[in-house]
């Protein structure tokens, strides 16, 4: 059996997080690019999702990535894997829609609750999709001037009704009119997407494999933690793979990887010193890929990175492993960052790249650096 350290691990994750070296190409290849390796980011904080971006890619900018995504749409914002907002290629859309479950969505349950039965809803929900259609972009405010009868539970601030039409398919995030979410439907927003779902087993092994390949070697347990699925259909999915899937022992663990990866995970890593020192935003697709995050951070600091309901706190990133913690603050004065680090450190390498980043970061959003401060937590 294949033997992989600790740091191989760690070193082959980044690389193909695209952090140590940024992914090729003109930028919106890039970005794209990007996107699709990671089969999807976290984009329950927009602003994140493009810090996301940004550390993978060349001379992005918060303003070109808003273009991207509401302009030209070459990217798409749904609800995908473990029922969270994500960014995925717009190309891909129907790969995407395909690969999630068909099943009773909470908004449905929620009607049912209130006294609307299965069929009315699903007939509510068609009505609503042609609406879509028919008037291209809607928010909570046109639906509630709508002729359609809608019960006060589908109107919530978390997309409420909508949400299923995005599930179904039907519709996508189209940004914001002041503080209410708006949604088009997929005809209006992307006029010449060729819509040909694939059967739903064909989406899900690609997605599986789009995962090993970037955040391997993985366990089942991983790969069901990433999906939000149950460790039966991973293990089908799997199979499906074939040879083409190997086990090996990661650091005492055993795992899995595709076979064509095993040259480039079983790589030397360079010296500490040539090690990337990152600083990585919250909800950051790395930390999303394992179940098990002992790899990343030393377990005693866990807590200050996984939060309750779910948060999940920007991180410092040396030698591959979880240091500190990092949050800004935007205001019209510019960008503010401050950096807690989980020990006393006196590296100057450290502190150069920390500055290097907070005055980077703040050009990323078009505004000077108003305040950059480094603390031990």
């Amino acid at each position: 059996m294949i033997r992989l350290t600790e740091a191989q691990i760690r070193w082959f994750r980044l690389r193909r997080s695209g952090l140590v070296k940024p992914f090729d190409g003109v930028l919106t290849e890039a970005v794209t690019t990007a996107v699709s390796t990671l089969a999807g980011i976290q984009a329950q904080i927009l602003p994140a999702a493009a810090i996301s971006l940004w550390n993978r890619t060349t001379g992005l900018t918060y303003a070109r990535f808003e273009e991207m995504l509401f302009t030209e749409r070459s990217l798409v914002k749904l609800w995908g894997q473990r029922q969270t907002l994500h960014l995925y290629t717009s190309r891909e859309w129907a790969l995407i829609h395909a690969a999630m479950p068909l099943e009773v969505a909470w908004q449905e349950l929620r009607a049912v609750k209130s006294g609307v039965d299965h069929a009315q809803y699903q007939q509510l929900v068609a009505d609503l999709a042609e609406l879509l259609r028919q008037r291209g972009i809607m928010g909570r405010s046109d639906l509630r001037d709508s002729d359609l009868d809608v019960h006060g539970d589908l109107f919530s601030a978390w997309g409420g009704i909508f949400r299923d039409l995005v599930y179904r398919g039907h519709a996508c995030h189209a940004g914001r009119d002041g503080s209410e979410g708006l949604f088009a439907h997929r005809d209006y927003w992307l006029p010449d997407l060729k819509w040909v779902p694939p059967n739903a087993e064909a989406a899900n092994i690609e997605l599986v494999w789009r995962f090993l390949h970037a955040y391997g070697p993985a366990t089942v347990q991983d790969i069901g933690y990433w999906r939000g699925r149950n460790l039966s259909d991973i293990r089908r999915w799997l199979k499906a793979l074939g040879e083409g899937v190997v086990e090996l022992d990661a650091a005492g663990t055993p795992m899995l990887a595709l076979l064509s990866d095993l040259e480039a995970m079983a790589e030397t890593p360079p010296e500490r010193e040539a090690w990337p020192i990152r600083l990585l935003y919250r909800f950051e697709p790395l930390l999303l890929g394992h179940r098990e995050k002992s790899w990343l951070i030393d377990m005693a600091y866990y807590k200050r990175v996984w939060r309750p309901a779910g948060h999940i706190e920007g991180v410092v990133l040396e030698h591959g492993r979880i240091v500190g913690t990092w949050r800004y603050d935007r205001s019209d004065s510019g960008i503010g960052v401050t950096v807690e680090l989980f020990e006393e450190w006196c590296g100057e390498r450290l502190t150069e790249t920390v500055s290097h980043y907070a005055t980077q970061l703040a050009h990323f959003f078009g505004l000077p650096l108003s305040a950059l401060e480094m603390k031990r937590a």
